[in-house]
């Protein structure tokens, strides 16, 4: 699939590439509050611990999530995973009052949601899940309608839930997706931007990074569906937190460059690859014409 798009798209995955962060997100910008709806800038507090994408995501494919573990819906109902849980599920950790990445990784799922070839509520659920016990479902069903404008008018509410719930429980359901995040002194979070998909059986499937692309949802809920755990393409791992962007800026640029470097190596392979495929296709009609004139 991202093969797929290299060859059809290669000036958007290269922008892509170069522009999303790689590992390290600067957290300053123009983002929307969820209150006032207006947009605000947020505060950068240094952050000089190094991020190892072992550290933050440990996929745990093949195992399974509790399906016992009891959380509040964005309209106050509690509901434990099970009721939810029982068919390929799709699970985004993010929190709503995030400054950060995590509004941008709720507007591409929602995006992503659009082109996806299987159907809501019949062959899938998705669950926003939120890993700040302060939040309540108050907060939770002010984000909702935002994301499902995105999602559009053919994508079901009810099968789309925003979930909130206490400290132990968020614990255990995040532990046992191997997904782990902190709790800076600002009340901010340090965390991984990821998805997972899980059977109707709480098997989790698979992992998705980055900006969530439909074919890559797609491919996830598919083994979903068969229920095949599945290893992730760790192309871009995204991380959500404040730091100082000047201390990393070298370490970025290495990045972009290294990166660069591998786009043209693949793009130079496809090049030669097609190049060699017309040069074959001319020598085979070259050969079958000299047989016609013999033959005459």
């Amino acid at each position: 699939m991202a093969f797929i798009y290299l060859i059809r798209y290669p000036l958007f995955v290269l922008l892509m590439v170069l522009f999303l962060p790689l590992g390290k997100v600067h957290a300053e910008g123009m983002n929307m509050s969820m209150e006032e709806g207006t947009p605000h800038k947020n505060h950068i507090v240094n952050s000089t611990e190094p991020q190892d994408v072992e550290k933050w995501v440990e996929e745990k494919t093949g195992d399974y999530i509790p399906l016992n573990l009891e959380f509040s819906d964005e309209e106050g109902r509690k509901i434990t995973l099970g009721e939810i849980v029982d068919r390929p599920t799709i699970i985004l950790p993010i929190y709503f009052y995030c400054p950060g990445i995590c509004s941008r990784n709720l507007a591409n799922l929602a995006t992503a949601l659009k082109d996806l070839s299987f159907q809501p509520g019949k062959d899938y659920r998705v669950i926003a899940l939120s890993f700040n016990d302060v939040e309540d479902f108050e907060v939770a069903s002010h984000a909702k309608p935002n994301y499902l404008k995105i999602a559009g008018d053919d994508f079901p509410p009810s099968e789309w839930h925003f979930l909130t719930g206490d400290k132990d429980n968020i614990k255990t359901l995040t532990d046992s997706l191997g997904f782990r995040f902190q709790k800076m002194n600002d009340t901010t979070f340090i965390h991984p931007s990821a998805l997972m998909t899980v059977s109707a059986e709480g098997q989790i499937i698979r992992y998705v990074y980055g900006s969530f692309l439909a074919g890559d949802i797609d491919m996830a809920l598919f083994d979903a569906q068969r229920g095949t755990p599945s290893l992730s393409v760790k192309r871009l791992l995204a991380f959500c937190f404040n730091y100082d962007p000047d201390s990393n800026k070298s370490i970025f640029q290495t990045v972009k460059m290294v990166v660069v470097g591998l786009f043209i190596v693949i793009l130079s392979f496809v090049f030669f690859f097609f190049k060699k495929k017309k040069r074959g296709k001319r020598r085979d009609l070259k050969e079958s014409s000299n047989e016609e004139d013999k033959k005459r």
